[in-house]
């Protein structure tokens, strides 16, 4: 049996950030001895200062954003909350829904999600099942119990687990969409559609 364990997610998680960036990822393995992985990304070669040449001093607030859509496609933008007890994981979702103009807001845990959604601007969430304390399917269902009449925020379960019956549970709990981890732009896309396009809808 393995020494240590864990969900499987490192590699995932790499690929997904070096996609991003349009590299690759690299493997040479040799039985007995182990296996190195090598990360190759498309980097613009730094041409170099002249002597005496200096380089000004860049704020932190100058750094680039994350890229935006559209005004004519400002319907399509949602305020999503990421449960997510992983930072690296949330980490990375977080910046593939900004990448596509939305705006994101992190909890940690089920406490801090029922208090960040007391903002009524939020949109949609993405739930993690195994979340400490209360995990996902309570709180969907907590979240369930207190909707108000004609108020229901989607809620998109993502979970690592693989045992079969997951999707099953979290639609009995109360959630909307179903997402296994690793995820990618394009899932996070597809499941958030429906519920993006009815918020325009409604908007309009």
């Amino acid at each position: 049996t393995p020494r240590y364990g864990g969900s499987g997610l490192g590699l995932s998680i790499c690929q997904e950030l070096v996609d991003l960036m349009g590299g690759r990822i690299e493997v040479e393995s040799r039985l007995g001895e182990g296996t190195r992985f090598s990360i190759r990304l498309p980097l613009t070669e730094v041409a170099p200062r002249a002597p005496g040449e200096t380089t000004p001093a860049r704020r932190f607030d100058d750094r680039p954003r994350s890229p935006t859509r559209a005004s004519g496609d400002t319907d399509a933008r949602a305020h999503v909350l990421v449960v997510e007890d992983d930072a690296t994981i949330a980490a990375v979702v977080v910046g593939m829904l900004e990448s596509a103009g939305h705006r994101c807001t992190h909890a940690a845990h089920g406490l801090a999600a029922l208090a960040a959604l007391e903002d009524p601007g939020i949109d949609l969430a993405l739930v993690d099942l195994d979340l400490p304390g209360i995990d996902g399917l309570q709180l969907a269902r907590l979240l369930r119990d207190r909707e108000g009449e004609g108020r229901h925020l989607p809620l998109i379960a993502i979970t690592a687990r693989a045992t079969g019956d997951e999707e099953e549970q979290a639609r009995a709990a109360g959630m909307d969409g179903f997402l296994r981890k690793p995820l990618s732009s394009s899932a996070l896309e597809r499941a958030m559609a429906p519920w993006l396009r009815e918020r325009a809808g409604s908007n309009g």
